[in-house]
């Protein structure tokens, strides 16, 4: 089938990123939503009472067996081969899980799909950030001067980078984070709410920032870091 360029699909079904990415994706850019994809052995199935009992709010989504948000969902291994059936030559890598997420970049890489950013209109890029394609980029973020951020990338609403500052593959930084100037976060790392990053520092790979955390030493890959200043308590998840 011949490739519609409008069509794209977000690997995700989760409200946080691809739910609420739906409701405005299409409206800020040429793009069309053809499908969400989760890469599992489907159908999902999944209790919305159930899931709702766990939450005070109760306006969350969920897929049913075959749809989300009104268009088709995809829980399957051979979702490439079903895409590329559908005409969507396009995707937006968004699961949760950083590891996830960067198995279905390199997927969606080697099977020839295009990556696409979803970036909203309210954020702000200043001049000659480079942003690769496959990032998202909340309300009002803020990615400074000269600041890289790579593909996989998922900076949630009011983070803010700063110049010169480098977000590697499959990064996650999650609403009000803070990184000052010269800041490394190396591939899969995640920096939790708030947290906050003084300049020249680096966030080793697959890491973790606890909320709220003010980081002023290097951070070791796989190490897990809370507090002010911050401190580490897990490293490759074993207590310090």
């Amino acid at each position: 089938m011949k490739t519609d360029p409008r069509l794209v699909a977000l690997l995700s079904f989760h409200e946080g990123t691809a739910g609420q990415i739906a409701e405005w994706l299409e409206a800020a850019t040429n793009l069309k939503i053809a499908a969400f994809v989760f890469e599992g052995d489907g159908p999902l199935e999944i209790d919305p009472a159930a899931e709702n009992r766990k939450r005070i709010s109760q306006r969350m989504e969920y897929p049913t067996r075959d749809s989300y948000k009104g268009r088709p969902f995809l829980c399957c291994r051979d979702w490439p081969e079903r895409l590329k059936a559908m005409g969507v030559g396009k995707v937006l890598p968004l699961h949760h899980d950083n590891q996830q997420r960067l198995a279905d970049l390199r997927r969606s890489v080697d099977y020839g799909f295009e990556l696409v950013s979803a970036i909203h209109p309210t954020a702000v890029i200043l001049e000659r950030a480079t942003i690769a394609p496959g990032v998202w980029i909340g309300a009002g973020a803020i990615i400074g001067y000269k600041a890289e951020i790579a593909s996989g990338s998922l900076i949630n609403t009011g983070a803010q980078i700063d110049h010169h500052s480098i977000l590697e593959e499959c990064t996650q930084l999650d609403p009000g984070v803070t990184t000052a100037g010269h800041v490394t976060v190396r591939r899969m790392a995640r920096l939790h709410t708030r947290a906050v990053v003084i300049n020249r520092v680096t966030i080793g790979e697959r890491a973790i920032v606890g909320a709220g955390a003010v980081v002023i030493d290097d951070v070791p890959a796989g190490a897990t870091v809370v507090g002010v200043p911050a401190r580490i308590i897990k490293r490759e998840g074993v207590p310090a």
